[in-house]
């Protein structure tokens, strides 16, 4: 069908024997509409080559058209937010959103004039001024992991089960033969770090076996990774496992144990709490977890697009389980 002017709602409408309401929905993804219904509308827009404006639609609805995204200052370079942010894109890849990047040094004292309907922020800094201020802007908000105590909480959460894939880690470790392990952890006020901590001091009081901690301020250079390694023997020579939590430090620990003379697995275990590329292409090839971070943006902008969208009432918090890949570095 050839048509003189550009197709309206109202001609798809017609055209697939629905209503103008029925056909909107079905369009646009809201509300209920059969999955037939929604194909033979699809269909009919197709061939009449029929688009939605999205604009006028966004002003009738007093809405903005697109959702925020927070990330932690300074750590957009790390594999796990890259992937956490292809996660929220692609849960508007069905609709008329788009994504924002909120730059980390966007002033907090003007976050209410942020022209989003909502927000997905990503492991929140409770040290952060501009994370407090976009909670405290009143809009939908969901969080990727636990918002620190003492911040405004989010309109709903999704968080990985990290207690329970603390205590899968160690116990892997302490099968292979653990009885001394190092935890190097970031010094940074996140709920998931606070949380690695807290379930690996409650391990090691049931299990009997000793957990050192080393905090790190922020991602060590290579030499600085050696120093804090070599200083870790140093104080506790007995140690024959290690976790590094940060994202990055799996190869650069193994690199260092090798310059000091010790070899892995056989003498030191080694586990990255963050999984990446290059983890399963070194030699050894070094056991991780898999913190599922593009399934974590998708699912936090999915849940945020159906609280703003649809009214939709969220859980507080929507927990999902991460996955241990078992290699070479662990016996």
């Amino acid at each position: 069908m050839t048509m003189a002017r550009p197709a309206t709602l109202q001609d798809v409408a017609d055209l697939s024997g629905v209503s103008r309401g029925t056909a909107s929905r079905a369009l646009t993804g809201g509300g209920r509409v059969s999955a037939e219904t929604r194909a033979r509308v699809m269909a009919v827009a197709e061939r009449l080559n029929y688009t939605t404006n999205s604009g006028a639609r966004n002003l009738r609805r007093a809405r903005a058209g697109s959702i925020g995204l927070w990330l932690p200052r300074g750590l957009h370079f790390m594999e796990y937010y890259m992937n956490f942010a292809f996660g929220v894109a692609e849960s508007v890849r069905d609709r008329e959103l788009t994504v924002s990047l909120i730059s980390g040094d966007f002033p907090a004292a003007r976050a209410h004039s942020l022209h989003v309907d909502g927000f997905v922020m990503a492991d929140v800094d409770g040290q952060d001024p501009l994370a407090r201020a976009i909670l405290e802007t009143g809009r939908p908000i969901v969080a990727s992991e636990l918002v620190p105590p003492g911040m405004p909480q989010p309109t709903a959460t999704v968080a990985a089960d990290h207690a329970t894939a603390t205590r899968l880690v160690l116990d892997r470790l302490r099968r292979g033969g653990a009885t001394s392990i190092a935890i190097l952890t970031p010094e940074i006020d996140q709920t998931w770090v606070t949380g690695v901590d807290r379930t690996a001091v409650e391990w090691s009081a049931e299990s009997g076996i000793d957990v050192t901690f080393v905090r790190l301020e922020g991602v060590p250079e290579a030499t600085a990774l050696h120093d804090t390694v070599c200083d870790l023997f140093e104080t506790a020579p007995g140690i024959d496992a290690i976790v590094c939590v940060p994202e990055g430090l799996g190869v650069g620990v193994l690199s260092a144990l090798r310059e000091l003379g010790h070899t892995v697995p056989d003498e030191i275990q080694v586990v990255s709490y963050v999984d990446s590329p290059t983890l399963p292409i070194v030699q050894p090839p070094i056991s991780a977890l898999d913190l599922r971070p593009r399934e974590a943006g998708l699912r936090a902008g999915e849940l945020l697009i159906s609280i703003i969208e649809e009214g939709r009432t969220a859980p507080a918090v929507e927990l999902f389980d991460l996955i241990y890949r078992e290699r070479g570095s662990t016996r």
